[in-house]
């Protein structure tokens, strides 16, 4: 049952967490961490590249209770024409807890996110977090710093008739923060989600399983002012694992219905987002007991927002490798070449992710 609390505790995540939550239950220590590549360029003279070196840490304290920590180095350059800006530094730290519940049908979690990644940008580094946010790009790390972040979740499931049927909730009070230099403190507004899903085995090897969520966003406050500039989202997702002995496929169906959810700019205005539909898939042919090899396809379709801007569509495809180099330490690595347009510019990019996780 541990594994699909895990399902519905990350499916809340989903919609609470900004990015790389770290909500599930883990029964083993293990250290992961590995290097991200990742390029994007416009219009042929303008890039954006990000460098990042996940670390993630898991400790189970005791059967019922585990610990994760997170942080996430990153280098962040733009350049356009004959003008480069960066951004280097720590994101913040991410600490999470996990218990199991009763007859290991309900997760508890709590996090706090320390303050450890860059605030007070200058105007070039403003720019550069700017477009590490564009959902479209999908950047390994979409932002750096802020405040001090609690969150809470409580996931439970139960079988029923073959079925596995789960809820979630879960909530996330921000700090406060300084995004640009010089002007004033921003605290973004609280936000409560609630999610529904199932979860059916097809079989010994395979499943499908989904969601549905809904995200509540309380008002901002920018410089003293409060403000309600986001709305409600409503998350809808559907996954599937198929399997025979040689073969697994694997694929996810996400959308997010949302009017508005704000990133300052220097102007103070807030940026809202349209419809979102992702999906990915992966292919993968297992060659031995402890390797695979592995294909990939993504595509994302985004609408315009209130302002009439944010229309994008993205498609890449790829290669991989999964393994094991010694029993403990699993590799892998995938690389993945997009092409795209946002707004009506073209775009091209590509990225080289290679990962280990190390059990102890």
């Amino acid at each position: 049952m541990t594994r699909h609390l895990n399902i519905f505790a990350l499916v809340l995540a989903a919609t609470v967490y900004g990015q790389s939550p770290v909500t599930n239950f883990i029964k083993r220590p293990a250290f992961e961490t590995g290097v991200i590549f990742q390029r994007w360029t416009a219009n042929a003279n303008r890039t954006l590249d990000e460098i990042v070196v996940p670390l993630l840490l898991h400790y189970p304290v005791s059967e019922r209770f585990s610990v994760s920590m997170m942080n996430t180095p990153t280098y962040a350059r733009l350049h356009n024409a004959d003008t480069s800006f960066s951004l280097t530094g720590f994101t913040d730290t991410k600490i999470s807890t996990a218990w199991i519940l009763g007859e290991e049908r309900a997760l508890l979690n709590f996090g706090v996110s320390a303050p450890s990644g860059p605030t007070a940008l200058n105007a070039g580094e403003t720019l550069v977090a700017q477009q590490i946010t564009s959902h479209p790009l999908a950047m390994p790390t979409s932002y750096f710093g802020g405040g001090i972040d609690v969150s809470a979740s409580l996931a439970a499931a139960l079988e029923m008739s073959g079925w596995i049927l789960g809820g979630a909730v879960g909530g996330v009070y921000h700090g406060r923060f300084t995004p640009i230099a010089g002007l004033g403190k921003y605290r973004p507004g609280p936000e409560v989600s609630l999610s529904v899903g199932f979860d059916r085995p097809l079989g010994e090897r395979s499943r499908i399983f989904g969601d549905v969520g809904y995200t509540w966003y309380g008002k901002d406050n920018f410089g003293g002012q409060k403000d309600s500039l986001a709305e409600g989202k409503i998350y809808f997702s559907l996954a599937g694992i198929l399997a025979s002995e040689k073969w697994q496929a694997a694929f996810l169906m996400e959308n997010r219905l949302k009017r508005k959810r704000p990133f300052v700019l220097s102007s103070g205005l807030p940026v809202g987002y349209g419809n979102e539909f992702d999906f990915s898939a992966e292919l993968a042919r297992q060659m031995n007991r402890d390797a695979a090899l592995l294909a990939s396809a993504i595509l994302r379709i985004y609408g315009k927002n209130e302002n009439g801007v944010g229309e994008a569509a993205v498609i890449g495809i790829g290669p991989g490798w999964r393994g094991l180099i010694v029993p403990p330490l699993q590799i892998e690595a995938v690389a993945h070449f997009a092409i795209g347009k946002i707004d009506g510019n073209q775009i091209l990019g590509g990225d080289v992710k290679l990962g280990f996780i190390y059990q102890f």
